[in-house]
């Protein structure tokens, strides 16, 4: 990989001493780069020598170890819902409090080639990268004494086939030994280089949308984890919904849930960590033959006649688990494990 060039690293020691001016305008590093495939000089395709890495062009592929078998978990097993009916369109940076990550439309697997993609268009050197972990971490980037460095890890989105990029910054400053192996702090020294940074990343994958989507796992990505961080786990006893993250964040996720599921909700209570909904199953449940029947007999109700329920969020070891329990008799078993799913499926 080249050196870095001059201008980038000038570019980055300025920045700290008179705040981001030189980062996003024309001439800035983190400079607006959607337009620049409309003045790319034609180049001959490119060579990898045979004792090089050639990861970028790879097509391995993962083979899933075969699940065990094992009984039915559904007396009458609720029907499918499409495939990918969560994958995101694209690229986008959430925001949660003054937390910012980008999701992607892709798998782990398919994102760590593009981001070491990334690494190499934009000149910057990486001290290390652990594909097992998914973690990138560049080299220290300025001048001496002002030098910045860049974590990057990349996690499974909350569902199948989406992904989540986080991006952490330290400044030289604040570190004993920059020569030795940084323990990486929770929050960024500096807030407004670590969105320069994440910005930059969004872009640049945004603009190669139809290369992640349609590339392979790369053989070095092949164990990188692809789990999903919300996930239903059946039981007997109902439904819970296990998702991992922290408990702010996932009041925020349910709360919002519930809104794009149109589920009524009718009290809640955060420092107890529950929903009081009202909930009959979803429009496409309710439009199947006979299932007001089922639920209330002959009588079709409305929405605040809908069975009650409370759900509970719950703090564990790695995250938090979600579990409906009914506050009415007409509450069923059948409703409870509906009205999780439901949640599950409106998570953004």
């Amino acid at each position: 990989m080249q050196a870095f060039k001059p201008v980038v690293l000038s570019v980055l020691a300025t920045s700290i001493l008179s705040g981001c001016s030189y980062l996003t305008g024309d001439e800035g590093y983190f400079r607006d780069r959607q337009g620049d495939y409309l003045v790319s000089p034609d180049i001959e395709p490119m060579e990898i020598p045979a004792e090089l890495d050639n990861y970028t062009l790879d097509t391995a592929y993962v083979i899933p170890e075969a699940l065990p078998d094992g009984g039915s978990y559904f007396l009458e097993p609720p029907a499918p819902h499409g495939l990918d009916s969560n994958i995101r369109e694209g690229v986008v940076v959430q925001r949660f409090g003054e937390r910012r990550w980008i999701v992607i439309g892709a798998e782990p697997g398919q994102v760590w080639p593009r981001m070491r993609d990334y690494w190499s268009t934009a000149q910057i050197r990486l001290a290390s990268e652990d594909p097992i972990r998914a973690v990138m971490e560049t080299v220290w980037l300025g001048e001496e004494g002002q030098r910045n460095k860049y974590q990057v890890r990349i996690e499974p989105g909350l569902h199948a086939g989406n992904s989540e990029i986080y991006v952490t910054q330290v400044s030289e400053s604040y570190i004993e030994d920059p020569d030795a192996a940084i323990d990486w702090p929770e929050n960024s020294a500096s807030q407004e280089l670590e969105y320069a940074m994440l910005d930059d990343i969004s872009q640049y994958l945004a603009d190669r949308t139809d290369l992640y989507r349609a590339s392979s796992v790369s053989l070095l990505a092949g164990s990188i984890e692809a789990e999903s961080k919300a996930n239903i786990m059946p039981s007997a006893n109902g439904d819970m919904l296990r998702i991992r993250i922290d408990f702010d964040r996932a009041w925020s996720l349910v709360n919002q849930a519930l809104g794009n599921a149109d589920i009524l909700l009718a009290d809640s209570n955060r420092d107890e960590g529950v929903f009081t909904v009202r909930y009959a199953g979803d429009d496409e449940d309710q439009e199947r033959p006979g299932f007001f029947r089922r639920m209330f007999g002959a009588d079709v109700k409305s929405p605040e006649e809908y069975p009650s329920f409370t759900l509970r969020i719950s703090e564990e070891e790695g995250g938090v688990v979600i579990t409906a329990e009914p506050l009415s008799e007409d509450a069923t078993l059948e409703l409870r494990n509906l009205l999780v799913r439901a949640v599950h499926r409106n998570l953004v």
